[in-house]
């Protein structure tokens, strides 16, 4: 789901903010974390973004998967140049180094899983944004199907094109190193949606500081929204 991997992502850069204020000069040299390189931490940050985000999965369909793609079939046979099987002493190895990798990332993070997401604030966001748009929130009915789609009338606005289009930018945020350190989940999820609309070519009908303060219900600072929106608008 897009809410467990947003969350990897976080886990990720909190991780790397993390060794980035300690001695450590690079959280991801195996030199320095053996059990913690590169791709061991990403297993563990979807690892543990599933269990918080009440999506779990067990470390088989993590190791599997990922031990394939690691090991690619071979040009000349099309068949896999390393099989993972179960069980195995590869798998039993390879499940040991995950569940050591949890336990040191579960410190890093203080034992704290749930952390806000830019996902949590959309829909609420976005519902209020259509309110202030010229020429949308009046006349429903008379709109035609597509029209209705891509706002999101038929099937909740979250489902239209605008909905997933914010989904989909605040999943890419949550990589962002700066955005998911530096800025509040409710300061991203109004940018994401503010791009989006611009994107889209949609006007908005108040001064932005207004609209800032309206749709973010004057909990968003307006400073942090500027320096979110000028990350998204160059990523």
């Amino acid at each position: 789901p897009d809410e467990a991997l947003a969350m990897s992502y976080i886990y990720m850069n909190k991780y790397l903010r993390f060794h980035r204020s300690s001695a450590t000069p690079d959280p991801l040299d195996p030199s320095d974390h053996p059990s913690l390189i590169r791709q061991t931490l990403s297993l563990s940050t979807i690892s543990i973004a599933s269990k918080a985000t009440e999506s779990p999965r067990r470390l088989s369909s993590i190791l599997l998967p990922a031990h394939a793609l690691l090991h690619p079939p071979s040009p000349s046979t099309d068949k896999p140049t390393k099989t993972l099987t179960i069980p195995s002493p590869l798998y039993d190895t390879l499940r040991a180094t995950l569940v050591q990798a949890d336990l040191i990332l579960l410190r890093v993070l203080g034992f704290q899983l749930h952390i806000p997401s830019p996902l949590e604030y959309l829909q609420r966001y976005l519902e209020r944004a259509m309110e202030d748009i010229e020429n949308v929130g009046e006349g429903f009915d008379e709109w035609d199907r597509e029209a209705k789609d891509e706002y999101g009338v038929l099937s909740g606005i979250m489902e239209g094109r605008l909905g997933r289009g914010c989904r989909a930018k605040a999943v890419d945020a949550c990589k962002n190193y700066e955005l998911a350190n530096l800025f509040p989940a409710r300061a991203v999820a109004l940018g994401i949606v503010y791009v989006v609309l611009e994107e889209r070519g949609l006007k908005i009908e108040l001064g932005v500081r207004e609209w800032v303060k309206d749709v973010g219900s004057a909990k968003v600072d307006s400073e942090d929204f500027d320096e979110v929106i000028d990350i998204l608008r160059k990523t």
